[in-house]
This record gives structure tokens, C-alpha cells and sequence, in this order.
């Protein structure tokens, strides 16, 4: 065979094999509560790396479109008691006008933009507006990240607006089965537990022995936490705890593999695309 033949046709076989073995789909043994399955959401839609600015509505639909079981939002509460995905305490640092969320009402909030030279088209939106243009909206799980950031002397009033709108808002839409409160405060989640004893809660604490502690005690639906903070061995406890595990800081293609193969029931991801065909 001339040697020129024989080097073109080890090419294609090296060629064929690259395709070959790059298109082959990891095997995963998952075992959670979840139906043996992981829910793929998108970290605030699209995730931190993203054109779209987190928690825009382009960047929660296109997390959607992609596939996605669902998406986490970041929620606050403003002067008037309108729950926004938004995740600054101060407007400022990333948008064009200033001041608190919570200092300043929906009206003086809606037209607000984001001021990365990106993102000058891209509006804060209002929960409200997101679930009213979702189509289909009941097939998608929500994870409603609750940031917690009352005015001086507002606590007790903040508490009990902030729980009065998330009570109005899934009663409104009929979230009851769709939507996960995430709270890092074991007072507020005690509260929205008195609100509401079916609401699907999880607790985001500093460490997984607090969590695992709190959640047992309150009788909450899970945890949330990092995935550099929680291990396989401890989502199994968790587990046998009969508690939900989601995970977050999950913001590369190999951190989804790494966080599949730890068994939660939800991921969090800054690479939906990737994780949805993962899944796959």
C-alpha cells in the first residue's frame, strides 16, 4: 500500500475515533429522592458567564428554552411589597439608579436597566411579569432564593411583607408543587412554615451538620448548599434523612459531572446547556 494511501486512511480511522468516543454519553448510577433523577435549574437563567444579566428575564427564559427542569431566582422584596429577581441589596452596583431594594418601590424600580455595556437593553423584572409571560409555566420548577435585606428597624415588618407576598404570589399562580423557599434564616423559614405547612423549604446553611441539624428539627424539605461544601456522603445522609439536596456553585462543564455524580436532587448550574445533555 503506498505510503501516502496508508497515512490518509490512519487519519480517517484516528478521525473516526475522536468523533466516535467524544459523542459517547457518561453513565451515571443516580439514586436520590428525586425519582432517582436530578432536576437541572439555571442559576439565576443562564448563570454568572452568561450575555444575559443574571436574573433578567432573557437570561431565565433562555435557561428554559434550553431545556432546563427549572431555574433559581434570586427574589427581594421592594418599598411596596413587589417581589423582584434581583440579587443586589444596593441597586447601584449594577444597575442605573440608586438606592435599597427595599428603599424604593416597584414603580421607581421597573424601568431601572442594567449598566454593563452588555446590558443596557435588559430591564429588572418583577415575579409577577416573569410568571405571567411563562408559557406552560406549571412544568418548570421554581427555586426562590430569598435575599434577606430589611431597612434599619424594618425587621419584624420586612418579615412578615416579605412572607405575605411569597404566600400571595404561589397561591396567585398556583406554585404550591413548583416552588422551593430558600432561606439562610432558620427564624424566616419558622415563619413561612406558620404561613404555610406545605411549602416546600430548604434551609442554605454555613455548614452541612447545622443544616442537616435544622432541617430535621423544623421539618423542612432539604437543604442548599454548595457544592464545594457538601460531599456524596453526606447528600446520602441527607437522604436517608428523608431530605431533599439542591447544590449550587456549580459554574462549569466538569462541575457538572462532579456534582452529578454526588446524587442531589437538584443542581443549580451556570452550564445549563451542558448539564440538560448530560442528563440527557
Amino acid at each position: 500500500m503506498p505510503f501516502k494511501l496508508f497515512m490518509s486512511q490512519k487519519l480517517i480511522l484516528i478521525s473516526f475515533l475522536i468523533v466516535t468516543l467524544s459523542c459517547s454519553k457518561e453513565e451515571f448510577d443516580i439514586q436520590n429522592l428525586n425519582g432517582n433523577k436530578i432536576s437541572a435549574l439555571g442559576h439565576s437563567g443562564m448563570g454568572n458567564r452568561s450575555a444575559y444579566p443574571r436574573n433578567s428575564y432573557e437570561s431565565l427564559t433562555k435557561s428554559l428554552n434550553l431545556g432546563a427542569d427549572g431555574i433559581e431566582i434570586d427574589l427581594q422584596l421592594t418599598k411596596d411589597n413587589v417581589l423582584i429577581a434581583f440579587h443586589d441589596e444596593d441597586l447601584s452596583e449594577s444597575t442605573n439608579i440608586k438606592g435599597l431594594v427595599r428603599s424604593l418601590t416597584w414603580s421607581e424600580i421597573q424601568n431601572a436597566y442594567y449598566t454593563n455595556p452588555l446590558y443596557t437593553s435588559y430591564s429588572i423584572i418583577s415575579m409577577d411579569q416573569l410568571l405571567s409571560n411563562t408559557d406552560d409555566m406549571h412544568q418548570y420548577n421554581y427555586t426562590l432564593d430569598c435575599k434577606y435585606h430589611p431597612l434599619s428597624n424594618d425587621d419584624t415588618q420586612y418579615e412578615t411583607d416579605y412572607i405575605n407576598a411569597l404566600s400571595q404570589l404561589i397561591t396567585k399562580f398556583n406554585l404550591i408543587n413548583n416552588a422551593y423557599i430558600e432561606s439562610q434564616s432558620e427564624d424566616f423559614l419558622r415563619l413561612l412554615q406558620l404561613e404555610n405547612n406545605e411549602f416546600n423549604l430548604f434551609i442554605n446553611p454555613y455548614s452541612f451538620e447545622y443544616g442537616l441539624e435544622t432541617a430535621n428539627k423544623l421539618g423542612l424539605f432539604g437543604i442548599s448548599m454548595s457544592t464545594d461544601n457538601i460531599s456524596e456522603d453526606q447528600i446520602e445522609a441527607a437522604h436517608d434523612n428523608n431530605l431533599f439536596i439542591a447544590i449550587w456553585g456549580v459554574q462549569t462543564n466538569g462541575d457538572n459531572t462532579r456534582a452529578v455524580n454526588k446524587n442531589p436532587d437538584f443542581i443549580q448550574t451556570d452550564c445549563i446547556s451542558h448539564l440538560v445533555n448530560l442528563l440527557d
